[in-house]
C-alpha cells in the first residue's frame, strides 16, 4: 500500500471517529422519545420552549473506613470541637430531585439503598433523604441515584407595569421569608446604600431587579474557588463563583423590597455537569421567575442545561449533630448553606470520599 493510500485510510478513520464522537453528544431522539418530548410541550405556554430529555445517574462513594479509636479518636474529636467521648459516626443527606416548574421527573426513578430517614424540610420543602451508614472497620457506601427528567428553555412574559401595580398583593409570609437578612445574606449599611443610590430614579420593582442584575454583571469578576463564602466577601472584593454572584444579587434585590431565593444544582449535559447554583425573584402576577447572575443572558431567563436539585440558603437537616459545625462538617446550628449533590457530618473516622454526575442520554426535539 502506498504512503498516499495509507494517509487516505487514517484520514477517513479519524474523519468516522469525530462524526461517532459528535453524535454520542449529539443525540437524535428516538420515536418513543419524540412522543415523550411533544407531549411535555402539550398545556404549557409560549414561555416554556426547547424540551430536552434527560437520563442521568448521581454517585456518592465511601470506601476504606476506618473508626478512630482510644487517644487517636479522642484527639481526633479534640481538634475538631467535637467532645472527646464522641463515638465515630457518619451521617450523609441529599436533596430529592423533585418537580419544578421548568423540570418534570418521570416515572422510573430510584435510590439505592433506601434512605434511613426521608423528611422534608420546613422552610423550603425541600423532600431531604437521610442515611446514618456503619462505620465498621474496612467497610463501603455507595448511594446510587438513577432519574430521567424534562426540562425547558423558560423566558417568562413580565408586564412590569401590572407587576408594579399588583406589588401590594405579595403575601405577608413571602416578603417575610425572602427580604430577610440571614447567614451568608447579611445587609450591612454600605450594601444598602449602593443599592439605594442605584435604584434612586428607578420606580418598579422588575426594572430595579434587572439594574441589581445588570450591575452585579459588571462589577462582578469570576473567580473559583471564592475566598470566604457569603455576600460580605462578595461585595468587598467583587470577585468569586456563581454562589458569590447569586449572594449579591440576592441580598441586594432584598434590600431593594424584591423577594428572592436560591435555586442549586448543576449544569447537566454531556460536556457539562458542573454545579451551579442561581436566584429566583418574586413577582405577584408571575410568581417566581429565575435569575441566573452569572450569565450573559441571565435575568428572567433559564437554559435547558439544568438539574435542580434544592431551593434555598441554610436548609435545616433532621438528625443533625449537636457537634457539627462548618469547621468540622457542612452543617452548623442544625443547617446546611446548600443542598447540591450531597451534605456530610462525620467524626472519627477516615474514609475515601468520591462522586459522580453522569448524563447517560440527553435529546431534544430535531
Amino acid at each position: 500500500m502506498s504512503l498516499n493510500n495509507r494517509t487516505l485510510r487514517w484520514s477517513l478513520l479519524i474523519i468516522l471517529l469525530v462524526i461517532n464522537a459528535c453524535t454520542h453528544q449529539r443525540s437524535r431522539p428516538d420515536s418513543e422519545e419524540i412522543i415523550i418530548l411533544q407531549k411535555a410541550m402539550e398545556n404549557r405556554s409560549s414561555e416554556y420552549s426547547n424540551p430536552r430529555l434527560v437520563t442521568g445517574e448521581l454517585h456518592v462513594k465511601i470506601e476504606d473506613i476506618s473508626p478512630l479509636t482510644g487517644d487517636d479518636l479522642q484527639a481526633s474529636n479534640i481538634s475538631q470541637g467535637i467532645p472527646p467521648d464522641q463515638s465515630p459516626s457518619l451521617h450523609i443527606w441529599s436533596s430529592d430531585i423533585r418537580d419544578y416548574p421548568t423540570q418534570k421527573v418521570l416515572s422510573g426513578s430510584s435510590v439505592e439503598p433506601q434512605p434511613t430517614d426521608i423528611s422534608i424540610d420546613p422552610d423550603y420543602a425541600n423532600q431531604i433523604l437521610y442515611w446514618n451508614p456503619s462505620t465498621e472497620p474496612g467497610g463501603a457506601f455507595t448511594i446510587v441515584r438513577k432519574f430521567r427528567y424534562i426540562t425547558f428553555d423558560y423566558h417568562p412574559e413580565i408586564d412590569s407595569d401590572v407587576e408594579h401595580l399588583n406589588w401590594d398583593q405579595i403575601p405577608d409570609s413571602i416578603i417575610i421569608q425572602y427580604t430577610r437578612p440571614e447567614r451568608f445574606l447579611e445587609q450591612d449599611d454600605v450594601l444598602i446604600d449602593t443599592v439605594f443610590a442605584l435604584l434612586e430614579n428607578i420606580a418598579d420593582p422588575v426594572s430595579q431587579a434587572e439594574a441589581l442584575y445588570n450591575w452585579v454583571q459588571k462589577s462582578m469578576t469570576y473567580v473559583y474557588p471564592p475566598e470566604e463564602r457569603g455576600v460580605q466577601n462578595a461585595f468587598e472584593t467583587l470577585r468569586g463563583d456563581c454562589g458569590q454572584y447569586s449572594a449579591l444579587f440576592m441580598t441586594m434585590c432584598r434590600i431593594a423590597g424584591i423577594p428572592a431565593r436560591q435555586q442549586s444544582g448543576f449544569n447537566f449535559v454531556p460536556e457539562n455537569t458542573g454545579a451551579h447554583v442561581w436566584s429566583e425573584i418574586y413577582l405577584p402576577v408571575k410568581g417566581w421567575v429565575p435569575v441566573d447572575a452569572t450569565r450573559k443572558n441571565g435575568f428572567l431567563y433559564l437554559d435547558n442545561k439544568r438539574l435542580i436539585t434544592s431551593l434555598g440558603l441554610n436548609i435545616p437537616l433532621k438528625y443533625s449533630p449537636e457537634w457539627a459545625t462548618f469547621e468540622n462538617s457542612e452543617v452548623e446550628d442544625g443547617k446546611t448553606d446548600f443542598m447540591q449533590l450531597y451534605t456530610l457530618a462525620s467524626s472519627g473516622i477516615n474514609a475515601n470520599f468520591s462522586s459522580l454526575r453522569r448524563v447517560i442520554r440527553s435529546v431534544e426535539l430535531p
